[in-house]
């Protein structure tokens, strides 16, 4: 999986930011109230065990400005994490619809045109034939046929929606994969074990020749789905894992600071007793 892209991110946000606006205003607002519930009960913890108290008059000034960063800092990482969040659910409510314009967009009306549908179904069973030319009754491993597809077929057009076009031009190789795996989960009764005799490929292919076109399409459109979710996912989940990190460093650098100041202020005060 690919690093992240913070330009793609930032794009898919403002895309969700123009089209999803409640989605994205429902998630911050929880988010927000849920930041400043946490700096409440923070700030009252604090002040429970004396963190924001000293006894140097203007060091003990200085420390009460825990307060406000405490809440500041919730305030921006909650407002974040409600964008991303927001962001990432809008795109999963919107993903099969994203995953069906990059479908449409690199297969067009292959299975709608019967013509079509023969052409690039004799153009797979040469592929096939290609990859299995020594021995037709040796097995076939299906990551060998995906290998061999992607290199003849490629996307024919760039999706006019931009995530969908982000989506087409970030994963080319593995939506062609997924174009592969969907055509052939399309057929009914058919278990994929990961291996297939050219006998058993070439039944599904011909049973292809007479599956509705819809069945077809939508066991594509779902695969590419799947691959579109779990990018997501992987993509959002380094983002929170990073969000989270970074709030637990600065929520723990006033106990830090405290612990450190308890510390040296205990051996002042022994040093003092034993003079």
């Amino acid at each position: 999986m690919k690093n992240l892209d913070w330009d793609s991110i930032y794009t898919a946000i403002l895309y969700i930011i123009k089209n999803y606006p409640l989605t994205i205003i429902t998630y911050c607002s929880g988010c927000l109230v849920t930041g400043l519930l946490i700096s409440v009960l923070l700030t009252l913890f604090m002040r429970k065990y004396k963190a924001f108290s000293r006894k140097q008059k203007y060091y003990n000034w200085l420390v009460k400005l825990y307060i406000p960063a405490i809440f500041m800092i919730n305030i921006i990482f909650s407002l974040k994490v409600g964008l991303f969040w927001g962001s990432y659910e809008a795109l999963k409510k919107d993903s099969y619809a994203i995953s069906s314009q990059v479908y449409h967009s690199s297969m067009g009306s292959v299975f709608t045109d019967p013509r079509e549908r023969i052409e690039f179904i004799e153009g797979v069973r040469s592929v096939v034939s290609e990859v299995n030319r020594n021995n037709k009754n040796v097995k076939i491993r299906i990551e060998d046929i995906v290998q061999a597809y992607n290199t003849k077929y490629k996307l024919l057009d760039q999706p006019k929606n931009r995530i969908a076009s982000w989506l087409a031009a970030q994963y080319g190789d593995q939506i062609n994969s997924m174009v592969l795996y969907g055509i052939l989960y399309a057929v009914p009764n058919t278990k994929m074990t990961g291996d297939l005799s050219y006998h058993e490929f070439d039944t599904i292919m011909k049973k292809l020749l007479v599956l509705n076109s819809e069945d077809i399409e939508n066991s594509i459109v779902e695969k590419i789905q799947n691959l579109f979710l779990m990018v997501l996912k992987t993509q959002f989940k380094t983002i929170a894992e990073g969000l989270v990190i970074i709030w637990i460093i600065l929520m723990i650098i006033p106990w830090v600071e405290f612990w450190i100041y308890t510390a040296v202020m205990k051996k002042i005060t022994k040093k003092n007793i034993i003079e």
